[in-house]
């Protein structure tokens, strides 16, 4: 057996240089992850996401595009890819637009975490490639570990195969066995399992053979890995791991085309006339790069282009302009279908732009796939994106309340889809049914006021006050902000007989809503329980300026008037009420025994 080989064997691990690739394809989780944190407590999360998944998301299309287009030779060899498909694509992106189909959405999710695995396998061949090492083989075992480590993740997130799955039954597809789910993640895990068992003794047969892997290949794929994971996994947070790992996923990408790029025009190879004005020398080239970027982002912004990632939106009917998002899915799929053929580290073009293989022995040159192999790779998206569209034309697909009753048992861990379920339930009337699904849901995410907050409204409705006011009690402390939760709590509070605890809700629920009249009354009323009558009077002022005709205050009113001698104050104010609601009792029955109590003579 060969000795181990020493550090001398790998001349040039690094693309940029050690620092340089650490910071900005290595390491750069360790960055993200404080300063994501950090920014959420400052900006709303949906604000956040918005202009993360719009501006970098969508803007980092542009470098691919600038590469495709801009390469003389690289435009010649793909001349109809780059012409005839982005035609047709953007034509289909219009039809499915017209006819509000969303399963062009539904491909681009599903893409798009494939083109995620595949962006660090382009970086692990790439260190790979600067220790020799070529072997089909290995390659293949990389890509392998992408997928499997990247599907593993999904598997074990709630959160993202919501994302998933709701995308594809919003697109008509059929329901899934809640069953199957748990099957496929068992299979899928023991297939990782045994990649990951042949990716390891590759490696040490590489070592023993006195080529090992690249230790730079190693380290991107454990960081890669454990950054997806914590994103997908362990973040309860589905939109708060989208937009770290989306960060990272553009600081390579927009950093790897500047550097190839730059190789080119500095080495002169065969460059075309835009790849010179901006990428040339100096930091004002640099400048106007990431300006462009931002520039095409800003589209992505306007369109919303990061509700892709949250299908609950759909099915609240609270996303984005969806035709404005269907047409720009188009910049998304193309992005996709470029970069699977125009960063092939085996083609000699790449290799020079990267700085591969210099004065050593090259990877064999790719060949062009052939055009029955072309055909059959775009068969596997244009087949389900035709049979999705068709089905979702002709309605096949399942009733909204099939979908998310289905979600919630397929996926028991997603609090999504147990509130939809719940929510669909409170609706029904089946307050039951809904208990389930909302105890689920806070259950599966305590930080979830809204959930905890309509947990409390169903046990309310249900009679069981003591646990009812528990839950408005988590909403208000996940959520101090929220108005509705404070004012449920401070009627629970006011029909519990602590008025003074309701006055504190519901002065800090107005301070938020300084306009709703019923928290102005629900303070009288609390006022009232505890005899202070003149704050009471102040407090169903402001309601009736709020709300005039608020059958209520004016009821209350009378009842102060009466109480402070005036019954013929109280009469006048008991008919109003009653004029303004000739159903409420209170003020009736008020009204007749003030007239019981008036002298006769009086009229």
């Amino acid at each position: 057996m060969q000795n181990a080989p020493t550090a001398s064997v790998f001349p040039g691990l690094w693309i940029l240089g050690p620092k340089r690739d650490l910071l900005l394809f290595i390491l750069t989780p360790l960055l993200i992850v404080p300063i994501a944190l950090a920014v959420k407590g400052l900006v709303p999360l949906e604000t956040l996401s918005l202009y993360v998944l719009g501006l970098g998301g969508f803007g980092h299309h542009l470098p691919g595009f600038v590469r495709a287009y801009s390469d003389p030779e690289l435009f010649r060899r793909y001349r109809l890819r780059f012409t005839l498909v982005p035609a047709l694509l953007i034509a289909v992106c219009g039809l499915y637009s017209i006819l509000d189909l969303n399963a062009l959405v539904c491909a681009t999710v599903a893409w798009g975490t494939w083109h995620g695995a595949m962006q660090i396998n382009g970086f692990l061949r790439i260190y790979d490639s600067k220790v020799k090492s070529f072997r089909p083989a290995t390659a293949r075992l990389d890509a392998l570990m992408c997928l499997a480590w990247f599907g593993a993740a999904i598997l074990h997130s709630p959160a993202k195969q919501f994302s998933l799955v709701s995308q594809f039954y919003a697109s008509g597809g059929f329901l899934v066995p809640p069953a199957a789910f748990g099957a496929f993640r068992w299979a899928w895990d023991a297939g990782a399992l045994i990649i990951t068992l042949l990716f390891l003794a590759n490696a040490v047969r590489q070592w023993r053979a006195g080529s090992p892997p690249s230790p730079v290949k190693l380290a991107t794929m454990a960081s890669s890995f454990a950054f997806w994971w914590y994103c997908t996994v362990t973040l309860n947070n589905l939109v708060l791991g989208i937009v770290m790992w989306e960060i990272f996923h553009d600081v390579q990408y927009n950093a790897l085309v500047w550097l190839f790029e730059r190789k080119r025009v500095d080495r002169d190879l065969h460059v075309g006339v835009a790849e010179k004005i901006l990428f040339g020398r100096g930091a004002a080239r640099f400048a106007l790069y990431a300006l462009l970027i931002l520039a095409y982002g800003y589209i992505g912004v306007v369109s919303s282009f990061g509700s892709i990632n949250l299908p609950e939106k759909s099915f609240l009917d609270n996303g984005a302009a969806q035709w404005l998002l269907r047409i720009t899915i188009a910049s998304a799929i193309l992005h996709f279908y470029f970069d699977g053929f125009i960063w092939k580290v085996r083609e000699r073009a790449i290799r020079q732009g990267l700085g591969l293989n210099e004065g050593g022995s090259a990877a064999p040159e790719a060949k062009a796939p052939a055009i029955s192999r072309h055909a059959w790779q775009w068969a596997l998206f244009i087949v389900p994106v035709a049979w999705l569209g068709f089905s979702q034309l002709r309605g096949q697909g399942a009733d909204f309340k099939d979908q998310v009753v289905n979600l919630a048992e397929a996926i028991p861990g997603s609090w999504t889809a147990n509130f939809l379920s719940g929510t669909y339930y409170k609706g029904q009337g089946r307050f039951a049914e809904a208990e389930r699904y909302y105890r689920r849901t806070v259950q599966a995410n305590p930080d979830f006021a809204m959930g905890h907050m309509f947990l409390g409204d169903i046990l309310y409705k249900r009679g069981n006050l003591t646990e009812a006011l528990e839950q408005y009690r988590l909403s208000v402390a996940v959520d101090s902000t929220n108005p509705e939760a404070r004012m449920n709590l401070g009627f629970l509070y006011l029909g519990n007989g602590q008025p003074a605890l309701a006055v504190d809700e519901l002065k800090s629920a107005l301070e938020t809503d300084p306009e709703n009249p019923e928290l102005t009354f629900g303070i009288a009323s609390a006022y009232l329980q505890q005899r202070m009558l003149p704050e009471a009077e102040a407090s169903l002022r402001k309601t009736l300026l709020l709300s005039p005709n608020h059958s209520g205050a004016l009821n209350y009113l009378g009842v102060i008037h009466e109480a402070g001698g005036d019954t013929t104050g109280a009469v006048e104010y008991y008919r109003k009420s009653l004029a303004a609601d000739s159903t409420n009792s209170a003020a009736r029955g008020n009204l007749a025994a003030a007239l019981a109590k008036r002298p006769r003579t009086l009229p």
